[in-house]
């Protein structure tokens, strides 16, 4: 529910000087969605995401800056080859409810992760550990998983090659450590408020759908001793306007992604409160292949040839948005994009080839192409939606819009309930792979568009096996090029993460993962 404060704000439309609480230990965050699940094994964006990474903590974790550094272990190393990791954890470390943590429970964890029973979203990004391919297929059962226990409390990670990007992967919210013995009592409830034990700077105090998820500080926490607030409060805003109201209004104290229209605005009058922030992040339209009329590539390159993505970046987002010819956007490190091959031909030249293309599929004046187009319930995306809407229709196209609400729509994302669906994809780590290896063929709960191509994947696996960086890069760019020739996936534009950031929160640093764990933030 909105507050009065937050009503008044909007009726007098006004950028009042934000009045806060005397209460310096309560952090309140809008975060966009209510969530669909808890379970870090379960979830599948970025704003469940945040709310894990303040619960749990896995052998790595992400300081300030967005950076991999120790977590639950202490140090690690590696060996000469870079495919033996030794983790060291740190000592007496125990669960919220005081119970001690056990290599038992790294091993498990690790092993529920990539078992298929468990179908998480996350776990083809792991597929450099040894086994954990053929676990995830069923092929082997989850005990020949490439990690185990050394001596005391040690543990390693075995690859199947070289993973340069590992620490920062175990620092993301699929890697954290879980509490068997809850999980072993609760069942699927385990992530519910009364029964979650947790390991991170705070546990879970309540959660009322649609409303507010409240966390409070974890006392039993490794490095409690550092954290400042005494409980965070994630707020679901899926109307972003009515997030920016409620934090105009004094009602949050961060809000995360704002309305493009006002970004003019809250630049000139809450500058300092206004962080824009290039991003490891790509947003584009998943095609659904295993829908018949969706299965013709040429129907699929005509859909993207016929999106002008300069207009949708300059003209309607304006927020530093850049269009997008490739997946992995160019801010990856140590990889240069592969890119459609129609990326500089003029708007003319794209329409003519999309209408053939149309044409040789079947479709024409008597005979359009209709598709329908899915996107969570936000004015803004709207606006998008029917933007494209109009630049399909200058091919012939016919485009059904629907909208939901956001845990629904990442659900029908799932269940493979849609035609075309608008998605945003942010990487847990710097590497190409954190885009591409959502394209993996099945079992793969993010590869949204049904994508199946047996030499996609198995550059996917010489690139994973490869232990020379740059013929591990060109790889993947094949890989890449194939999905953009393919065109499962439609990319749109590389996104630049909005934050509102109130004056009395310090800690915050903007960084291209976006990540911002309230163990460092605090409030003056």
């Amino acid at each position: 529910m909105i507050s009065r404060r937050a009503l008044l704000a909007a009726s007098t439309l006004a950028l009042l000087p934000r009045a806060f609480a005397a209460d310096t230990g309560v952090l309140r965050r809008g975060n966009r969605y209510e969530p669909g699940s808890l379970d870090p094994h379960k979830i599948n964006t970025t704003y469940e995401g945040a709310i894990i990474l303040d619960l749990f903590e896995g052998l790595v974790a992400f300081n300030a800056d967005g950076l991999a550094v120790p977590g639950l272990a202490v140090s690690w190393s590696v060996s000469p080859d870079g495919k033996l990791y030794t983790f060291f954890l740190r000592d007496k470390l125990t669960w919220s409810d005081g119970k001690e943590m056990t290599a038992y429970d790294f091993i498990e964890s690790f092993r529920r992760l990539l078992d298929p029973k468990t179908a998480s979203p996350a776990a083809q990004l792991f597929y450099g550990i040894k086994n954990a391919r053929a676990v995830n297929k069923g092929e082997m059962p989850p005990e020949k998983l490439g990690v185990l226990t050394a001596e005391g409390a040690d543990l390693m990670i075995n690859l199947e090659a070289p993973v340069p990007y590992l620490p920062q992967l175990l620092a993301s919210p699929a890697s954290v450590i879980l509490p068997q013995h809850a999980i072993t009592q609760h069942g699927d409830a385990w992530a519910k408020p009364g029964n979650m034990v947790s390991s991170g700077a705070f546990t879970l105090e309540a959660w009322r759908p649609n409303e507010v998820i409240s966390l409070a500080k974890n006392p039993r926490y490794h490095a409690a001793a550092s954290v400042k607030l005494a409980r965070v409060d994630y707020v679901p805003t899926e109307d972003v306007n009515a997030g920016l109201t409620r934090f105009r209004a004094g009602d949050l104290d961060t809000q995360l992604d704002l309305p493009p229209s006002q970004l003019e605005k809250l630049k000139t009058d809450l500058p300092a409160e206004t962080h824009l922030t290039p991003s490891l992040l790509t947003y584009y339209l998943a095609l659904n292949t295993s829908v018949p009329k969706l299965a013709d590539k040429r129907v699929r390159r005509a859909l993207s040839l016929a999106i002008d993505r300069d207009i949708l970046t300059a003209k309607v987002l304006r927020g530093g948005e850049q269009p997008a010819f490739s997946f992995v956007p160019p801010l990856v490190a140590g990889y240069t994009p592969a890119r459609m091959d129609f990326a500089e031909k003029e708007t003319e030249a794209r329409l003519l080839e999309a209408r053939r293309l149309l044409g040789e599929a079947g479709y024409g004046a008597g005979k359009p192409f209709t598709i329908s187009y899915a996107h969570s319930s936000n004015l803004e995306l709207r606006r998008i939606a029917v933007i494209i809407a109009g630049m399909w229709k200058r091919v012939g196209v016919v485009t059904t819009l629907g909208n939901t609400e956001g845990r629904v729509h990442f659900s029908n994302l799932r269940q493979g309930s849609f035609e075309a669906a608008f998605v945003g994809w942010q990487a847990d780590f710097n590497d190409a792979a954190g885009f591409l290896t959502v394209l993996e063929s099945a079992p793969n709960p993010s590869n949204y568009a049904r994508y199946h191509n047996p030499a996609y994947d198995a550059l996917l696996r010489e690139a994973g096996a490869s232990d020379n960086a740059a013929a591990r890069a060109g790889l993947l760019r094949d890989a890449e090029a194939l999905v953009l020739t393919d065109q499962p996936i439609i990319p749109l534009y590389y996104g630049v993460s909005k934050n509102l950031v109130a004056r009395r929160v310090a800690g915050w640093k903007d960084n291209a993962a976006d990540v911002h764990l309230s163990r460092y933030l605090s409030l003056v």
